[in-house]
């Protein structure tokens, strides 16, 4: 009778020793899947970077951006009042804003393009680290406290630019007539016909009829 009692108790004991072994197997097949997500962490965390580099920014075309920066900039002046979309994008990169393929006017401005746009805008693109890599200007901002997520938040930290730079600039004199000798001679004349020789000739005429005739010569 006393042996009944014993066989249960040894039998439990047996399946208690015995349950520390399964759960050991266990932890050793579950390990590696810990190794494996510790892998894949910084892959994932890279790929997460570069979608957001290249996400539209609330689908605003370039156009639409480059007309906004040239109000804000303070370069309108240097263009018609209604300027087309190159016009815009003349001024623009005058003054070295430009998006790292170029600006074209049907394209969405992703926060790649828009960070960029707003630090050289800024005339801080010295600062960017790493200026080939786009997601390098959009941490910079980050670091200087410039949000991105949408033009409006980015535009209202460009100021108007202290030395801007219009499209196709001639420097020349106020008389221009009075410096020619920079260019040429009295003597050397340049695209046919000499100006001043010209001014002398034309003011000793006058027009009467369609037609240039000798000015009358009058006594003193």
């Amino acid at each position: 009778m006393l042996g009944a009692w014993i066989l249960p108790g040894a039998s439990f004991a047996a399946e208690k020793k015995a349950e520390p072994a399964k759960v050991k197997k266990e932890t050793a097949v579950k390990a590696p899947e810990a190794k494996t997500a510790e892998k894949t962490a910084p892959v994932t965390a890279k790929a997460d970077a570069e979608k957001k580099a290249t996400t539209p920014v609330k689908q605003v075309s370039q156009a639409e951006l480059a007309q906004l920066l040239v109000n804000v900039l303070g370069l309108a002046r240097f263009i018609p009042a209604s300027p087309s979309a190159e016009q815009c994008f003349g001024v623009l990169m005058a003054n070295s804003i430009v998006p790292a393929e170029g600006w074209v006017a049907d394209k969405v401005v992703t926060k790649a393009d828009l960070a960029r746009i707003i630090v050289q805008s800024m005339k801080r693109q010295s600062e960017v680290k790493n200026p080939d890599d786009p997601k390098s200007w959009i941490d910079y901002l980050k670091s200087i406290g410039v949000p991105i997520d949408t033009i409006g938040q980015a535009v209202d930290n460009v100021n108007p630019l202290a030395e801007p730079v219009a499209p196709n600039v001639v420097t020349s004199s106020s008389d221009p007539m009075a410096k020619r000798h920079k260019f040429n001679t009295i003597d050397e004349t340049q695209y046919g016909v000499d100006m001043l020789s010209v001014a002398r000739v034309f003011s000793q005429l006058e027009l009467d009829a369609g037609e240039f005739r000798p000015l009358p010569i009058t006594q003193d």
